[in-house]
Formats: structure tokens, C-alpha cells, sequence
């Protein structure tokens, strides 16, 4: 194939990839004067309908995107017996080579290309599509660290389809053991949240350097994925944080309800990962079964009561009418209501909170710090030892955050990361991060203050540190949200957005930027766009329109019917006597009705022809 002109057009260069239904080319198009890359279905699978029609699936599902993260379609067709998908062509590697040269990749780097990836993935879902086999050999980054998705070979548009496995007789595996979901293993239909576990996935391995589960066989992997749990990535490789691990465990879960259920979802908490690595954030969709029990607990709780309340009633008509209204008076005003406050100072937060939660009483938290008790102690109760609460009064019980004082290091030559972590730890209120352009390393603290010493825990830590230089990407022509998603993804933030018009550019996408594309600045730069916005076409009458008003002080309106029948105020004024010419503008051609009405009467009616 290689000298060999395909359709009279793209002249083959070189194989870049292989697959097991097709083999892709690096060619020239003559065309258009540019490098592409070209799908050439195997000869031996033209006559296989199963082959062919998976073929033509990519072809249509990648025609349904278009997208700064997905390899983009640029042409279909045949020449001859031979079926070809021409693509645009990504001058790089594929996120599984880049993972063997590397063995892992750094924490910060992976949650930028994930987010890229997931922005991807979510266009792809929001067009009705499921990648089905999201793996590193799928995703390719250019020479300057661009990610795009490629590889629609299986996805899914609207038709259910099932996984078939590998089991070492001959059997075609659908996707890629390693990546699937559990659903998929299982022979199930794939959905948005079986793409997210494959992302899952494949982070594992940019940070691990490994996939969560291996095997002898296609079947006992695809197994793992079904009855096992993965290890945390904290157990592979040092230097994941606890956040990080948190989302990609998420990900990973058996129960797709538990999973994150769009990839804007996974991005925002992936997002969290660089300012909050404690974690804490990841929250879980509570159980349906969960709810009921809960649900039906409160209603056996009632109906014990309801008994209780029944048998006390019963046993107080035994002492008489008087005796019973008085009892039953005290209970219901006293002690049906409150309850004996119990002394829960010096006993740890959650063992005093379920002590008054299980009297049915309200508490509230507060924190000091304390010299005296250690943090998570409580240290102070609102209502005093013995005392009767009511069961909807408030309790507060102040909780230890230990001493307010800590030893402050020097941090100075170190990585920033790992001085904010050690400050977090220390239990530092706020700690503050500026960047500076600096010969030093990236991410090299270079000065701190205060200096290092005794210091109070609620005093604010400012490290200076060396910043991370960052290419701008171009915006144009990419809509709000991918644009945002794009420069978050590149650790910069979206300022201001403003309206503007091109008459060469798709309405509602950017035709320009605050911060030229290619630009090197600081991480957490600033960037506005504007975005264009559609001009209306507007048609002008075919000769000059005038009102003559006949006595001064006239107060003059005039409405407007456009021939589809909208009707509108275009002037309104008080003017004197004279004949005036008016400007009237309509954003459809053709004949319309202006009605002349001078002080409340209708004076004239008149047809303009707008062109």
C-alpha cells in the first residue's frame, strides 16, 4: 500500500497503527494539502458482514462528534473493494506507550489528561454515543501533550450490544478485557457508566503503572472485574493522594448506580484532587434499599411508641379519670417531650453526639482549640449535666481541635505539594500558594512566610513557589463548555465571558481569547473569550416611510405585522406638526402592515414592501 493513491486523493506514507480489523496509514491529501491519517478495513474482512458493519458503526458514531479531545472525522468512503475512514493525524504516541516509557505518570499530569479524556467521553455521551472501549491504546497525545480519544470501532449508538470474551478458544473478545466494566464482563449492555469505569481504569494505570486486575486468560480477568475488589493505588506507588485514590476507587465500583453517573461529575471531583488531596469529598448515591430500611425502621419506631403510649393510657384509667388527665397531662407537656441531659464532657465527638442523638435530642458542633483535652474530645456542653431538654432545643457540644499551636518548618527548597500536605496534617487554617516565574524547579517552594517557629494554627502560611509554565491552547471555535473544560483541564481559569461577532466563525463559539494560543504563562492564569453570536439578518422597506401629523402636541404610535403575523411596537412619541421620516428594520422580507394610530385613533393603514 505504501506510494499507493487511494480514491485519487491520499497518497499512502506509512503504517502508524495496526488492529484486528483494519490497518491505519499515514498519508498525504492532495486535496487539501495536509497530513492525514487513514482506516483501511483488512481485505480478508470486505466480504464478513459482522466486520463490515462495525466498520461503517465507527464511521457514523465518529461523524456524530466533533472535538478538541477526540481524533475527528474528515472523510468516508471506498475505492474499489476497499473501504477507508480518513481522520485528522495526531503526530505522536499512544497513552499506552507513553505509560511504558515512563512506568507512571506524575499525579498532576494524570488528572489533566483524565479531565481531557472524560471532556471527550462526555461529548461523545451527550451525542447519544458509548465508546465501549475506552483503554490507553485508544488515546493518543501529541507531540505537545494534547490527548485525543480515538477508536469508535465498537461504540454504541442506539442499538444494545453484548460483550463477547477471549476464553483461550478461538472466541473474539468485543473491547479489551482489562478495561471492561463489570457489565460488559458479564455479557451485558454498556452504558455512559461502563465508559467511566474503563476511565478508571486506565487512570489506575497512568498512576499505578499497572491495571487493577490480571490473569492467565481473558475469562479469569474478566472475572476479577466481576467478584473482586481492586487494591488502592496508595498500595502500588507512594505519592497518590487519599483524594486521588478516592475517585478512582469510585469509579471502579461494581454497582454502576454507585459510580459516578456522567464524566462531568468524575471531572469535577477530579478537579478537587489538586486543592483538597485529604479527600473527604467523594460522596456515594445512597442505596434505594438502604432508604427503605431506614423507612421502615422509623415506622416500627412509631408504631413501639404508639403501643407504649397505649399501654401507659390503659394502665392510668386503673387509677381514675382525675389521676389519668393529670398523668397523662405531665407526660405529654414534660416528659414525653424531654429528656435528661446527659454529662458527655471529655468523652470523644461521636460516642457524646450518639449519647444525646439516642434521648432524641438535637445537638449542633462547635470547635476550639484546647490546651487541656485532646482534638476530637468534647470540651463543653450548652445544657448542664441533669438537666430536662426538650427535644427540639438545640444542643451544642464545643469539640477539641487540640492545641493551637504547632511548629512551623522550614519548607523552603521543597516541592509544594508536599509542604501544603504537611501544613494541611499540621492543621493549618489557611494556607495560601502564589506563583512566580522562577529558575527554580517547578513547584519549588522559594520563600514562605511567616518564618519558621512557634506558630498559631489560624495564622495564614503564604508559600511562594516556582510556577508551572503552561502552553495557552487555542479556543477558537470551540463552544463555551469545551472551552472551559479545556483550559481547566490545562490548570488555567475562565474569566470573563463577553459577546462578539465573526462573520467567518459558527455562532456560540470563541473567536478570540485574552491570551494569544501557543502563549507560556503561570498555572492559574486568567483567560476570557469572547464568544460570537449569531447577527440576525435584518430587510429595510423598498422606499422611504413618513408620517405626516396634522396638529401639534399628536401623541403618535406605530405598531407593525410581519407576514408571519408578529406584530410590534416600532415608534411611539409625542411630536408636533409636520411629516417625519421614521427608520423601521423587520428581520423577515416581504410585504408588512404599518398601522398609524395619533392619540389613540387609528388614523391610516399602510402595506411596505420590506427587501
Amino acid at each position: 500500500m505504501i506510494g499507493h493513491v487511494i480514491s485519487d486523493r491520499y497518497v499512502v506514507q506509512a503504517i502508524v497503527g495496526t488492529g484486528g480489523m483494519a490497518v491505519v496509514y499515514r498519508a498525504f491529501d492532495k486535496k487539501k494539502n495536509r497530513i492525514v491519517a487513514i482506516k483501511v478495513l483488512r481485505p480478508e474482512y470486505e466480504s464478513d458482514e459482522e466486520f463490515v458493519r462495525r466498520f461503517s458503526r465507527e464511521a457514523e458514531a465518529a461523524s456524530k462528534v466533533f472535538h478538541e479531545n477526540i481524533v475527528n472525522l474528515l472523510d468516508v468512503g471506498t475505492d474499489g473493494d476497499m473501504r477507508y475512514i480518513v481522520m485528522e493525524y495526531v503526530d505522536g504516541q499512544t497513552l499506552k506507550d507513553l505509560i511504558r516509557q515512563r512506568g507512571t505518570i506524575h499525579p498532576d499530569t494524570a488528572i489533566r489528561m483524565t479531565i481531557r479524556i472524560l471532556a471527550a467521553v462526555d461529548h461523545a455521551h451527550r451525542n447519544g454515543i458509548v465508546h465501549r472501549d475506552i483503554k490507553p491504546q485508544n488515546i493518543l497525545v501529541d507531540n505537545q501533550g494534547r490527548v485525543k480519544v480515538a477508536d469508535f470501532g465498537i461504540a454504541r449508538l442506539k442499538a444494545a450490544q453484548t460483550t463477547r470474551i477471549d476464553d483461550g478458544t478461538g472466541t473474539s473478545a468485543l473491547g479489551s478485557v482489562h478495561y471492561f466494566s463489570p457489565e460488559q464482563a458479564r455479557g451485558e449492555v454498556a452504558d455512559e457508566k461502563s465508559d467511566l469505569y474503563s476511565v478508571g481504569v486506565v487512570m489506575y494505570e497512568m498512576l499505578t503503572g499497572q491495571v487493577p486486575f490480571d490473569g492467565e486468560t481473558s475469562v479469569s480477568v474478566a472475572l476479577k472485574h466481576v467478584n473482586e475488589a481492586p487494591k488502592s493505588m496508595r498500595e502500588h506507588q507512594e505519592g497518590i493522594s487519599v483524594a486521588l485514590d478516592e475517585v478512582v476507587m469510585r469509579a471502579l465500583c461494581k454497582d454502576a448506580t454507585k459510580r459516578y453517573q456522567t464524566a462531568a461529575e468524575m471531572a469535577a471531583d477530579l478537579r478537587k484532587c489538586i486543592s483538597h488531596p485529604q479527600g473527604g469529598f467523594v460522596k456515594y448515591p445512597r442505596d434505594p434499599e438502604e432508604v427503605e430500611r431506614e423507612k421502615e425502621e422509623r415506622r416500627r419506631r412509631r408504631e413501639r411508641d404508639r403501643r407504649r403510649l397505649r399501654r401507659l393510657v390503659t394502665g392510668c384509667v386503673a387509677l381514675g379519670i382525675a389521676l389519668m388527665l393529670g398523668a397523662a397531662a405531665w407526660y405529654f407537656s414534660t416528659t414525653a417531650s424531654t429528656y435528661l441531659m446527659p454529662d458527655v464532657v471529655g468523652q470523644e465527638q461521636m460516642l457524646a453526639q450518639d449519647a444525646v442523638e439516642k434521648l432524641k435530642g438535637t445537638v449542633e458542633l462547635a470547635y476550639s482549640y484546647s490546651e487541656e483535652y485532646e482534638q476530637g474530645i468534647v470540651i463543653e456542653q450548652s445544657r448542664k449535666p441533669g438537666a430536662r431538654v426538650k427535644f427540639s432545643a438545640p444542643v451544642t457540644l464545643t469539640v477539641s481541635q487540640g492545641t493551637q499551636w504547632y511548629y512551623l518548618d522550614e519548607y523552603t527548597g521543597q516541592k509544594a505539594d508536599e509542604a501544603e500536605s504537611a501544613l494541611r496534617a499540621q492543621g493549618v487554617a489557611e494556607i495560601d500558594i502564589e506563583y512566580v516565574q522562577s529558575d527554580a524547579p517547578v513547584g519549588t517552594v522559594i520563600t514562605m512566610k511567616p518564618s519558621a517557629g512557634v506558630q498559631a494554627k489560624d495564622t495564614p502560611v503564604t508559600l511562594t513557589v516556582s510556577g508551572q509554565r503552561i502552553l495557552v491552547p487555542s479556543l477558537t471555535g470551540l463552544t463555551l463548555d469545551d472551552a472551559e473544560s479545556l483550559i481547566e483541564a490545562e490548570g488555567l481559569v475562565l474569566g470573563t465571558v463577553s459577546q462578539g461577532y465573526a462573520a467567518d466563525a459558527l455562532p456560540n463559539t470563541v473567536v478570540a481569547q485574552s491570551i494569544a494560543a501557543n502563549s507560556q504563562v503561570l498555572a492559574g492564569a486568567v483567560v476570557d473569550v469572547t464568544i460570537n453570536q449569531e447577527q440576525q439578518v435584518q430587510y429595510y422597506p423598498a422606499s422611504k416611510f413618513s408620517v405626516v401629523v396634522p396638529l401639534a402636541g399628536s401623541s403618535v404610535q406605530l405598531m407593525m405585522t410581519s407576514p408571519s403575523g408578529d406584530i410590534r411596537e416600532v415608534y411611539q412619541g409625542v411630536l408636533n406638526t409636520g411629516t417625519y421620516r421614521i427608520s423601521l428594520s423587520s428581520a423577515e422580507p416581504g410585504l408588512h402592515t404599518v398601522e398609524i394610530y395619533m392619540d389613540g385613533v387609528l388614523m391610516e393603514k399602510q402595506r411596505i414592501d420590506f427587501e
